[in-house]
């Protein structure tokens, strides 16, 4: 149980977490054998946000998606997922990184003098994976379950803020794909989603339709960033 002495030494994690960890007890998110880590870790995601979109603690938690008294576990790691990506999308060498207000993409952000939207999705500890398919094939049942709405998204958010590329980001929470898939797991994925965009043009599904960019961030920070051809020069 997280008492207010863990809570006092990590401020950020007090401002954005007190409401929320005095509602429920939230062994998943944050296990009692892993203090102090895992408030080290929120503190240092909460830290690092703030800092990339320059924003304050208090202009944060006005997103209603950033006030996590609800006590919403879910919510929560969608939220903090969109802030980590912030934090992935610096350490890529984007800028002008900053939040946009829902509906649509969550991200716009720039590289190499090119406007980037991001819709983020997190596959939260939460979800459940299909037993019976391989990893691979359980993170790509999943994507399925979200990328639809997330092209839409992306579509809308492109046209509205004039962007010429459009990123769609997955964070994968789930343990079993963070240790066993490598770059050529998540490559398995996006070949099998632009393969739907192939067959498209019947009653197959279009997955990637208008995605320039796959970005894969696992749940311990490894990252597998996937380009079209017109994206690619972003690359690097």
């Amino acid at each position: 149980m997280v008492t207010s002495a863990d809570l006092a030494n990590h401020p950020l994690c007090q401002y954005f977490l007190s409401g929320y960890l005095s509602t429920r007890e939230d062994l998943t998110n944050f296990p009692p054998d892993q203090f102090p880590s895992v408030l080290d870790r929120y503190e240092a995601i909460f830290t690092s946000a703030l800092a990339i979109l320059k924003l304050s603690k208090k202009s944060l938690r006005r997103k209603k998606e950033f006030n996590f008294d609800s006590a919403d576990a879910a919510n929560l790691e969608s939220a903090v997922g969109v802030l980590r990506t912030v934090d992935t999308l610096q350490q890529l060498k984007f800028t002008r990184i900053e939040l946009l207000k829902p509906p649509g993409a969550d991200i716009l952000c720039e590289k190499d003098g090119q406007r980037v939207c991001c819709e983020v999705k997190t596959i939260t500890k939460q979800s459940t994976a299909r037993p019976e398919f391989f990893f691979e094939d359980q993170l790509y049942a999943k994507l399925l379950e979200s990328i639809a709405k997330a092209r839409t998204q992306l579509q809308q958010s492109t046209a509205q803020w004039r962007c010429t590329l459009a990123i769609f980001v997955c964070i994968s929470n789930w343990f079993d794909q963070s240790i066993f898939l490598g770059q050529d797991g998540y490559q398995y994925v996006v070949n099998r989603l632009e393969k739907d965009q192939l067959e498209g043009e019947g009653s197959f599904l279009e997955s990637l339709k208008g995605i320039d960019g796959v970005l894969f961030v696992t749940k311990f920070g490894n990252r597998h960033l996937f380009l079209n051809e017109r994206a690619k020069f972003i690359d690097g």
